[in-house]
Parts: C-alpha cells; sequence; structure tokens
C-alpha cells in the first residue's frame, strides 16, 4: 500500500503533467521532424527522449528523502513520457495535414484564378 505522502507526490506529478502541455510543445518538434525527413522511430525516440528531459524537470525536489515517492513519481515519468511523445506526434501529423491541406487550397485557388484570366481575355461567341 502506497503511503499518503507517495500518493500525494504522484498526484502533484501528474497536475504538473497536465498544466504544462508538454504534448502541445513537443508537436512542433514532431513536425519539424518530419520535414527534415527523420525516420519514424528515429523521431518517436527523440521526441521521447525530450518529453523525458522535461518531465523530470517537473519532479519535486522534495520527494528525493522520500525512496517510495521517488520510484512511484519515476514510474509515472516513464508511462507519461511514452504517452506525450505519441500524443506529440498525433498532434504534429494533424499539423503537417492541415498545413498541406492548406497549400493544397491555395494551389487550387490561384489555378481557378489563373484559368478565369485566361477565360475572361479570351472571346465568347
Amino acid at each position: 500500500m502506497k503511503t499518503a505522502p507517495t500518493l500525494s507526490a504522484r498526484m502533484e506529478l501528474r497536475r504538473r503533467i497536465r498544466a504544462s502541455r508538454i504534448a502541445d510543445t513537443l508537436a512542433g518538434m514532431c513536425a519539424d521532424l518530419c520535414m527534415q525527413q527523420v525516420e519514424p522511430d528515429v523521431a518517436l525516440q527523440k521526441i521521447q527522449e525530450k518529453a523525458l528531459e522535461r518531465l523530470v524537470s517537473l519532479l519535486d525536489t522534495r520527494i528525493v528523502a522520500d525512496p517510495e515517492a521517488m520510484d512511484e513519481c519515476l514510474e509515472l515519468v516513464a508511462e507519461e513520457s511514452g504517452r506525450i511523445a505519441c500524443e506529440a506526434l498525433e498532434k504534429g501529423m494533424a499539423r503537417l495535414r492541415e498545413g498541406l491541406a492548406l497549400l493544397e487550397s491555395m494551389e487550387d485557388e490561384e489555378e481557378t484564378e489563373e484559368f478565369a484570366g485566361r477565360f475572361a481575355g479570351g472571346s465568347v461567341n
């Protein structure tokens, strides 16, 4: 059974993780890695490393004195880093899809304007 300080430390860390919105920040990193044509498994590893880095910085230094709380929080960090990395990949890919759709719509619009310009300049019998 977990002690009250351990449960409290874990809950506080979970609150900090949610408040940090790390996945949203890392989604930009994901999009950058995709644009650089980094292999998906390498990109996931880089994103997960960055997530771990940021999650560790959220740890409350008071838990160092409590081995049980420290173990629980590190376990949570390990779990959350994988989840956050996957969420960041999903959000990054969604951003890329949105960007591509926007570019395609702009290209379609330019083609339509070009066609309309040629049509307007021609003669109609």
